[in-house]
């Protein structure tokens, strides 16, 4: 994957410097605080509950993973020292020595076979995972992993926050409850839950690869645009997701700067097949034809996202920008529509909270109107929006997906393979043998060109039956105080705040 657009923004923000609001004073000295505005509060931060990035973003101060991605998308060791396949099907990882967790108990392999085992019982991470047959310890900072067959992805996999590395002995003396008592090995320790509306870390000072640079992260959840806008205004916050249409707003504050930078996401209605009218191909075509996706670029996104052809987004491995998609055409729309013989059909189109997707789902209502279909929004919270389209209650919903790792495994495997229907990831509720055997060479392959091949092939296969309308690859946007140093953006919308200071 390209990262050259990183190390741009990494220069940038190496320049800027920062100041600090006052905790409180120790020794004469002011605590560094750095608050943080996200639009909706987390789920759990037990790291293996929900791949949902509200939570995956503070998971990823308190946690580490067994490997990194670099800034060149390369793999690197982050709690492992080493590792060798010993065969295709038997990988050995050597672990560091000295790390800790944060109560003060040294990580050893134990606490790696428990954390995989964990996460092979748990549906947001065996989708991930499912290559592996066995782990177990060799000795105490040794671990083999026994693969029931090859796993190209698997150590990208072994490098998202969802694989974090759990204490056993904690974890079991809290039944397993972790979700708002989360104990890691991270460069920040949780402290306060808050409800999840304001959640409080501080600095661990025996940190493995150093004590980070401020003494404490607050993560508050603000829903609407406006008012985290209006918190970082007023200095109530010093990092804020901001709404496409606020970036001019922010750039135009000398207090303020903002980063607009691709991402390896991609936004996207997913349509129920199993539910009539959208178990009709053609009357998912014609809905496909009839959307302006470029008209929600301009108006919504205010140019800062591209439309999508497919799924996979264009910095993510394997996505096949030589597919055709679905350009905007009305009168092509129409010929679909009547083809599919449905008339006078309502559907409701599902979205969360969102005051950016519920902008993109007006124009989309309006879209389908001009064809003849009747349509409603039906907004909900995030959590509601989460429990109902992984139940399969619903007729569309439009939403988001962030590749994490960078490899199309993570979006067309879970999103769409057959045997992940509902909440572990398909809730299209798609089915098809010849893409479930595509996604699977993919998984399996070592071979880059071969792996290619087969993520090309699936991906054509979604060109012709459009489980889901890929409509953008939109942009991060985030707004900061200039006080703010050192915030390097990364692709996968989880950023890493250990070496982030403020002056």
């Amino acid at each position: 994957m390209n990262k050259k657009y990183l190390l741009g923004f990494a220069l940038l923000c190496l320049g800027l410097n920062g100041c600090s609001k006052e905790k409180g004073e120790t020794s004469n000295e002011k605590t560094k605080v750095i608050t943080i505005s996200q639009g909706s509060k987390p789920k759990s931060l037990d790291p293996a509950m929900y791949n949902e990035i509200p939570s995956l973003f503070i998971v990823e101060q308190i946690f580490n993973t067994l490997f990194r991605i670099d800034s060149n998308g390369k793999i690197v060791p982050e709690l492992a020292e080493s590792y060798e396949y010993v065969t295709p099907l038997e990988l050995v990882i050597r672990l560091k020595k000295g790390v800790k967790f944060h109560n003060d108990e040294e990580m050893k392999s134990n606490d790696v076979v428990f954390s995989i085992n964990r996460m092979l019982e748990k549906p947001a991470t065996k989708v991930m995972l499912d290559a592996i047959d066995s782990v177990s310890t060799v000795d105490d900072y040794t671990v083999k992993i026994k693969l029931k067959e090859s796993s190209a992805p698997l150590l990208y996999t072994l490098s998202y926050p969802l694989t974090s590395i759990l204490n056993e002995k904690d974890t079991l003396a809290k039944n397993g409850n972790i979700a708002v008592l989360p104990l890691g090995t991270g460069p920040f320790k949780f402290d306060k839950w808050g409800d999840g509306e304001r959640i409080e870390l501080d600095s661990n000072a025996d940190y493995f690869e150093g004590k980070p640079l401020v003494d404490e992260l607050v993560f508050r959840a603000i829903t609407e645009n406006t008012s985290r806008l209006a918190a970082l205004e007023t200095g109530e916050v010093d990092m804020a997701t901001i709404a496409p249409i606020d970036v001019q707003t922010v750039e135009s504050n000398k207090e303020l700067f903002a980063v607009s930078y691709p991402t390896t996401s991609t936004e996207y209605l997913t349509l129920n097949t199993q539910k009539s009218p959208l178990d009709n191909v053609d009357f998912r075509k014609a809905l496909h034809y009839a959307i302006d996706k470029q008209s929600i670029v301009d108006t919504v996104y205010m140019g800062k996202a591209n439309v999508a052809k497919t799924i996979v987004n264009p910095n993510v491995f394997g996505s096949n920008q030589t597919v055709e998609g679905y350009p905007y055409n009305p009168e092509k729309a129409k010929e679909y529509l009547e083809k599919s013989g449905i008339s006078g059909e309502t559907i409701k189109i599902m979205s969360n909270d969102n005051p950016v997707r519920l902008q993109a789902a007006q124009i989309i209502q309006a879209n389908l109107k001009e064809i003849g279909i009747n349509s409603e929004i039906e907004t909900v919270e995030w959590g509601t929006y989460l429990q109902l389209t992984a139940q399969g209650q619903y007729d569309i919903f439009i939403g988001g997906w962030v590749s994490g790792t960078s490899d199309s495994d993570i979006v067309l495997f879970p999103l769409l393979h057959s045997s992940y229907k509902g909440g572990a990831g398909n809730r299209a509720l798609y089915d098809n043998l010849e893409y479930d055997k595509l996604v699977e060479l993919g998984r399996t392959s070592v071979e880059g060109e071969k792996r290619i091949e087969a993520y090309a092939k699936a991906q054509e296969i979604l060109q012709e039956e459009t489980p889901l309308i890929p409509l953008y690859y939109k942009n991060d946007n985030i707004g900061l105080s200039k006080k703010i140093k050192n915030f390097v953006p990364e692709p996968n919308t989880i950023h890493n705040f250990a070496k982030v200071d403020k002056e």
